[in-house]
């Protein structure tokens, strides 16, 4: 068993000098439910030699095919989300009798491709400058991270690359799934079970598969995965109802040590052969184990099937809720309320919060309860909480001995127990001292609001950038 030494931590509180609590995006009613979509790269900046022959999709800005500068500077650019009034627009996504008022947030994946210089990516509502990160990338490195995004009123985003020097980066962007408004209504009269989204239920984080026992995932093949009945690979019992209104999981997909450069796709159905997926969760880089967050929808037979293009990867993944419709409309439970930009909830780098890494084996618990107090929706508290989705990201890994190199590290982030113990057999994200590593998180309240965040190896820095709540009742 691994011993727990719990460090003081500080409160988590509106930044000093605020006079304006954190503020949602939009009144409650019937928003806030999730609706996947089929999967689709609505943006890249690639020219048709670099996208199997396709060019640059919906990206209208200067240097287009040529990739987009990122200096020291942080230039930035647009993203049309929808394509609304757009003729040039390809790959929409929006249903059919959905309009972008309908859409209160995205759920899309931002990779950065090819970058000249080591940098980090932020992105935000045009107009609505945020200095928090979404991806952390090194020079030459694919780096891919998932977000919730909530455009402006019309619907476009502010991308805003920061580099270490001259240069330019490949952008893409996949939408798999966006939040309903209140507004929101399929155009059917007395029928709501066509407008109806899922809701999501947060849970305590369980592995729900470890592929190093039995064997890696070849090239072009695929494991089904169980989401509905689904079981904890320790055998220690049911973690997700085995019922058919769950219809999706998000679940943590951690891909180790591949063998090849690549990707990994999380999709509802088998893939059939010779048609590998056009969109991607993960991707791969020779040796290296990373993390990402999934919000994977569920097939008719209540499986995900997990793919893998290129060479050998062992694969681990870790369930953090699951999402289940049918929800009573006049329940509050399970809704997501996006906030109206990212908000910095700590940086143990920072003074204000002890300015002190989290050691080896060490864990260290965090109130939110000044936090979710600030919740509000024009001036109205949105009410109690049972989770939060946010950027976490290892800010730095530090040697324990300096003469003696640090091993790959991992946090672990998880509801505070009733009392100290293990931490449960899952990561969030891994680590190595070669720089800054995010990852999305949903993370769900222990007692009194408050997580408990556990570091494996080394001293590490992280920090919270929150973008959601998910309403308890």
């Amino acid at each position: 068993m691994v011993a727990l030494a719990l460090l003081a931590a500080a409160v988590i509180v509106v930044p000093a000098g605020s006079a304006t609590p954190v503020s949602a995006a939009c009144t409650l009613c019937a928003g806030g439910e999730f609706h996947p979509v089929t999967p689709k790269r609505i943006y890249d900046t690639r020219a048709a030699e670099l996208n199997g022959g396709v060019g640059p999709i919906n990206d209208l800005g200067p240097f287009v095919g040529l990739g987009k500068p990122m200096t020291t500077a942080d230039p930035t650019f647009e993203v049309d989300l929808y394509g609304i009034g757009n003729a040039s627009y390809v790959n929409p996504w929006l249903p059919a009798g959905v309009a972008s008022s309908d859409v209160l947030a995205v759920v899309a994946s931002i990779t950065v491709v090819n970058p000249f210089q080591d940098g980090n990516l932020g992105v935000y509502a045009a107009g609505s400058p945020s200095l928090n990160s979404v991806i952390n990338f090194k020079a030459g490195k694919t780096t891919s991270n998932l977000a919730v995004l909530r455009p402006d009123g019309s619907g476009r985003l502010t991308v805003r690359l920061h580099g270490v020097g001259d240069g330019s980066a490949h952008i893409l962007i996949d939408v798999f799934g966006w939040f309903s408004t209140s507004t929101y209504t399929a155009g059917t009269p007395g029928d709501e079970t066509d407008e109806r989204g899922a809701r999501l239920v947060p849970i305590e984080p369980r592995r729900l598969v470890d592929t190093r026992p039995t064997g890696s995932l070849g090239p072009d093949s695929e494991v089904p995965l169980r989401i509905r009945g689904a079981v904890a690979a320790d055998g220690s019992g049911l973690v997700v109802p085995d019922s058919p209104n769950v219809v999706g999981a998000v679940l943590n997909l951690t891909v180790i040590k591949p063998t090849a450069s690549g990707y990994v796709s999380v999709v509802p159905d088998g893939v059939q052969a010779g048609v590998p997926p056009t969109t991607s969760n993960a991707n791969t880089t020779p040796g290296l184990v990373k993390g990402t967050l999934v919000f994977a929808p569920v097939g008719a037979d209540g499986f995900v099937h997990i793919f893998n293009k290129n060479g050998n990867t062992n694969i681990a993944v870790d369930v953090m809720g699951y999402l289940v419709k049918g929800e009573p409309e006049a329940t509050r439970a399970g809704r997501v309320v996006p906030l109206s930009s990212p908000f910095r909830a700590f940086d143990t780098r920072q003074a204000g919060f002890g300015s002190v890494p989290l050691g080896p084996a060490q864990a260290e618990d965090w109130s939110f309860a000044a936090f979710s107090n600030s919740v509000n929706i024009d001036g109205i508290g949105v009410g109690n909480q049972s989770a939060f989705i946010g950027n976490l990201t290892n800010a730095g890994l530090t040697r324990q001995f300096p003469t003696v190199g640090v091993e790959p590290s991992f946090l672990t982030v998880y509801p505070t127990p009733a009392s100290a113990g293990a931490p449960p057999l899952i990561s969030n994200l891994n680590s190595l001292e070669t720089g800054p590593v995010p990852n999305l998180a949903l993370v769900s309240y222990g007692a009194n609001q408050t997580i408990r965040v556990y570091n494996a190896k080394g001293y590490a820095h992280y920090i919270f950038d929150i973008s959601a709540v998910v309403l308890k009742d």
